[in-house]
């Protein structure tokens, strides 16, 4: 066996061995590792030449790290070795390779994500004659970088980017529009980071999968002149992004500090890789039930969902909650077409008025619809894999009649309806004790606007943690509505913006003021209130969640609608019109297929609470991340140990904890 530390031989301690460990990522998110290696100081001209000017206060401070190959017959690896303690006898040590070396490197830790200097598209770039709308929206990565599509600023209520129709029905800039903003794709702001960084990066995972399209949606208002995408970003340390980018996309970046290379892979193609491995010469095992406190940490195991953000529309697009609850009742259909079939005779409700018999009419009124109708429950279609309910957007004054006897008017609604999807971001339950993970990156916020118009992107770019009230528009016969004008330069939405509760912004829309200004209270001026309203909390960024979504360069459905980033397979119009893509944000997409024909599914249902322990002779330390054959039953691996032996290398008995799939 040699060791080899920074390019020069090292020796190990007489008679000694030490414990090399690897592990399986998926349960602990670290490689391989040793347990202590001893090498003597004293008598030994080799080490002192290594490691004979270390200095004790760097060692205590973890300060010391070498370069190491341990090689043995076919067994090699190669990564760092760590000085835990030194003396002039001897100097203590641990070898770490992979993800174990990666997580101890604390450089990334300290480097936050919206201080970094990004960039920006030049102050040339961002003039609307710069680009036409139409060219602005139809190239994607990698012939560009960013892409200025339109967005709601919630806060205000202003549209950014704003567009409006010419004379042949086409989308252009709005008369008004000065200055564009951009939403990045991914792949440049990984890029950025790594030029920032001095880091290569190896992104060809990503580059040949749909994700190459995942545009970055956090934005601010052209008129805040936050010329770099650093700053809209969330105030996450780099070791954070990529945490959280690999819980979204379900891969694995490996961090080599000392090389300054980033590369990345998806999982299941890890997984697909790594080969079954049959295990036939068990020499003992035994098992130990494994208490709720110390089940394993093993990903398959634990709990998904997305966190809980700005959209308005989140408490529908994740609950499964109410899914599960009403399964048993849900109208259940074969065919989507079926499902909007029934749909359209759903539309409006309220008032309905039916033939007497006698030549007359009978007209009842509801408030919404019927209390039998079963428009009221949950449907489902089979072959979308979605969930649907009827969600009420619109009501129109009908009638109104005066109620003498309380000398009050009562008003009847017309009520307009669409067939929603609900519970596509749902989260993946394993087991209601399993640990939750969240998933702090979120599908773009898309909200609706006017029928002849479509969704659109919004975000809350105000002060967070002020307080805001929802509110609609509603004019003097009763009619609540969006109120888009989009000709209007700057352009705004009145039916789903936040303002504060008088409804009269100062500066900012989202002020907290309450003031009665009706009533003839002072008007004071913007520092005056302020200074009234004492010292507020600061935040350290604008948004404390990423906002994604998919853009190929392709407005998905008709040219006439608004385009805006695709977070799921399916949208439905208000005309009941159906648009389809091949882009989703689904959290429970693992019985797909890559385009390779590659199964996304990489995890295996396992028996979290008993936890086994077989010695078994081999060769070869095995691949922990593989799927293991042992005395008829197949298991996932947690770990396997190796003892090395300072005269003899290797030993050919191996110890592995497992856990049984089910």
């Amino acid at each position: 066996m040699e060791i080899i530390i920074n390019g020069k031989q090292a020796y190990l301690k007489k008679n000694t061995s030490f414990e090399y460990i690897s592990e399986n990522p998926l349960f602990t998110g670290s490689d391989s590792y040793t347990l202590t290696i001893t090498f003597p100081l004293k008598d030994c001209p080799e080490n002192i030449r290594i490691f004979g000017h270390l200095h004790r206060q760097d060692v205590e401070k973890n300060k010391v790290v070498f370069n190491c190959d341990i090689r043995d017959k076919d067994f090699f690896k190669s990564g760092s070795i760590v000085i835990t303690q030194i003396s002039e006898v001897e100097v203590k040590t641990q070898f770490l390779e992979g993800r174990s070396e990666q997580n101890f490197d604390d450089t990334f830790d300290d480097v936050y994500l919206n201080q970094l200097n990004l960039g920006y598209p030049s102050a040339e770039q961002r003039k609307p004659s710069y680009m036409t709308a139409a060219s602005a929206w139809d190239v994607a990565y990698p012939s560009r970088k960013w892409v200025a599509l339109p967005w709601v600023n919630n806060t205000s209520g202003n549209i950014q980017n704003a567009v409006e129709k010419n004379q042949y029905g086409d989308f252009i800039w709005s008369s008004g529009l000065t200055t564009l903003t951009f939403q990045p794709y991914l792949l440049h702001i990984l890029n950025k980071i790594c030029q920032v960084m001095g880091y290569k990066g190896y992104f060809e995972a990503i580059e040949n999968s749909q994700w190459k399209y995942l545009i970055i949606c956090n934005t601010l208002p052209a008129a805040w002149a936050a010329w770099n995408f650093a700053i809209a970003l969330p105030h996450w340390s780099l070791t954070e992004f990529f945490e959280e980018l690999e819980k979204l996309m379900k891969g694995e970046f490996c961090i080599n500090h000392k090389a300054k290379t980033i590369t990345f892979e998806f999982s299941h193609k890890i997984a697909y890789k790594a080969k079954n491995v049959y295990i036939n010469k068990v020499v003992n095992k035994y098992s130990v039930e494994v208490s709720r406190e110390n089940k394993s940490d093993y990903l398959g195991a634990t709990n998904l969902a997305y966190a809980e953000n700005d959209n308005r529309f989140w408490a529908y697009q994740s609950c499964q909650w109410y899914i599960d609850e009403h399964k048993k009742e849900v109208h259940e259909y074969d065919k989507l077409t079926d499902l909007l079939a029934y749909a359209r005779t759903q539309k409006q409700c309220g008032v309905e008025t039916h033939e007497t018999g006698r030549g007359g009419t009978s007209t009842a009124y509801t408030r919404g619809y019927p209390r039998n109708s079963a428009a009221h429950g949950l449907f489902y279609a089979k072959d979308v894999d979605t969930y649907f309910i009827f969600w009420c957007y619109k009501s129109e004054l009908y009638k109104s009649f005066h109620m003498y006897s309380t000398d009050s008017d009562y008003n009847y609604y017309i009520y307009t309806n669409r067939l929603m999807p609900v519970n596509q971001f749902g989260r993946r339950t394993v087991d209601k004790d399993a640990e939750d993970v969240e998933i702090n990156i979120v599908p773009a916020w898309i909200d609706y606007t006017e029928e002849d118009l479509g969704p659109c992107l919004f975000l809350e770019c105000g002060e967070m943690g002020s307080a805001e009230s929802w509110l609609e528009e509603t004019d003097e016969d009763g009619n609540t509505t969006g109120g888009f004008n989009p000709g209007s330069g700057e352009g705004s939405f009145g039916g789903g913006r936040r303002v504060n509760s008088s409804g009269i912004g100062f500066g900012r829309a989202n002020d907290d003021d309450d003031t009665d200004y009706n009533s003839g209270a002072l008007a004071q001026t913007n520092a005056g209130r302020a200074i009234a309203k004492g010292e507020q909390e600061k935040n350290d960024a604008y948004f404390d969640k990423l906002y994604v979504g998919f853009w190929s360069g392709r407005i998905f459905g008709t040219y006439d609608r608004l385009p805006h980033p695709m977070v799921d397979k399916l949208e439905i119009n208000d005309d009941f019109s159906v648009t389809k893509s091949s882009y989703s944000l689904r959290i429970n997409q693992e019985q797909n297929k890559d385009k390779d024909g590659i199964p996304l599914k990489y995890t295996y249902n396992i028996d979290n609470k008993k936890k086994y322990t077989f010695s078994f002779l081999s060769d070869l330390i095995p691949d922990p991340r593989a799927l293991f054959y042992i005395d008829g039953s197949k298991y996932v691996c947690e770990k396997i140990t190796a003892t090395f032996h300072e005269g003899t290398g290797k030993s050919q008995l191996l110890k592995g904890v497992f856990y049984k799939v089910i």
